[in-house]
């Protein structure tokens, strides 16, 4: 299949609809893979035509338009689909299902950023951490270089979330009701994601029209999602604690849990269970004196509040512990700028040798330069 697919990819259109300027390069610029980008209609009538080689989509229109496409591939219109899924928790298990189902006789991959509850056997599914490259950018090196030289922390935790939903709501109401909670640096507290992004929006702009918008710095803090990294804080505090936006069902890393990682700053981490062992996996460490296990444990989240409580204070009194996280903290680290970031590239190259064997850019760069 893969010889066939490089073939179509080399000698035909491959067809795009509805691709964010973001993925339209990243298939253009690292894969090597010359887009032809349609609208729903224009599919329709290549459709009636003939089969559809192959066809590159966004998670939008699989979820916008999902009978429309699964009618396309049923009736065998489109010989291969590609789908780039920024955002794993948007595809519902049924839907996951009626792909994985249409799978069986049509070529589908997908380029996740993160992973999935269930597992997909007639997917070909390839995982991209998205939120961790793109903070690995040298302007935020150097950034973190200045705050290891001015940090002077005053209090031992840092906490910030947006309230938006029950498991970040919960244990940010416990704790801000707990005796810890004098030891921790927060900022005002926003249960409404739009006032965050409000904020957030103003202070890039100024920093845009005081530094201009193409230039690397601000390529660098566009990494860092919908906020911005808040260094007075970072100087103050010991280690942040890690609350994902999703913490069940399928989920993604964002930079919540990489921006302190690279930073040099030590973390508690509090996603469920897949979450903790992939970051264990891909080879990150957390400090732990067995809460982890009690964390994890399948009972309400408010009968686990008091272990994290307990963790927290032994943190706090600990210098032993605090010397371990720190310790921790720099592999962590040296494991994001070296080992991660090496990693990233092979796991692209490898990703686009796959789907289009030596048709992607590197290789046809690489050709040329035999003289």
């Amino acid at each position: 299949m893969i010889l066939s697919l490089n073939t179509i990819m080399s000698a035909t259109s491959v067809y795009s609809i509805d691709l964010p300027e973001y993925v339209s390069n990243f298939f253009k610029e690292i894969g090597g893979i010359s887009l032809s980008a349609i609208n729903q209609s224009r599919l329709l009538e290549l459709c009636n035509q003939s089969t559809v080689k192959h066809l590159m989509v966004y998670e939008t229109f699989v979820v916008d338009h999902t009978e429309i496409l699964m009618n396309l591939l049923q009736q065998r219109c489109v010989e291969s689909l590609t789908i780039y899924n920024h955002h794993p928790f948007k595809f519902t298990d049924a839907l996951m299902d009626r792909l994985n189902t249409v799978a069986m006789t049509i070529d589908i991959k997908i380029i996740v950023n993160g992973y999935y509850e269930k597992n997909y056997s007639n997917i070909k599914i390839y995982h991209e951490q998205t939120y961790e490259h793109s903070i690995s950018h040298s302007f935020v090196l150097l950034l973190s270089q200045i705050l290891h030289k001015k940090r002077r922390p005053t209090k031992t935790f840092l906490i910030q979330t947006v309230c938006k939903d029950d498991f970040r709501k919960t244990v940010s109401d416990h704790l801000r009701a707990s005796a810890i909670w004098s030891d921790c640096i927060a900022p005002p507290r926003i249960d409404r994601r739009s006032v965050y992004e409000d904020f957030f929006h103003e202070k890039k702009h100024k920093l845009l029209q005081q530094f201009g918008e193409h230039t690397q710095p601000m390529h660098a803090l566009h990494s860092f999602g919908n906020g911005l990294p808040n260094f007075k804080m970072y100087e103050q505090a010991f280690c942040e604690l890690i609350l994902e936006t999703m913490n069940s069902g399928s989920w993604h890393f964002t930079e919540k849990t990489f921006r302190p990682i690279a930073l040099g700053i030590p973390v508690v981490h509090l996603g469920h269970k897949p979450m903790h062992a992939r970051l264990l996996a891909t080879g990150y460490r957390l400090y732990d004196n067995g809460f982890y296990q009690q964390w994890h444990t399948d009972v309400a989240l408010e009968k686990k509040l008091p272990y994290l409580e307990s963790f927290l204070t032994h943190i706090k009194n600990d210098k032993s512990a605090q010397a371990q996280m720190e310790q921790i903290a720099q592999h962590n680290y040296q494991h994001f700028w070296n080992h991660r970031k090496n990693h990233y590239y092979t796991n692209l190259q490898n990703m686009f040798d796959d789907i289009v064997g030596e048709n992607t850019l590197t290789h046809k760069i690489y050709k040329q330069l035999d003289f």
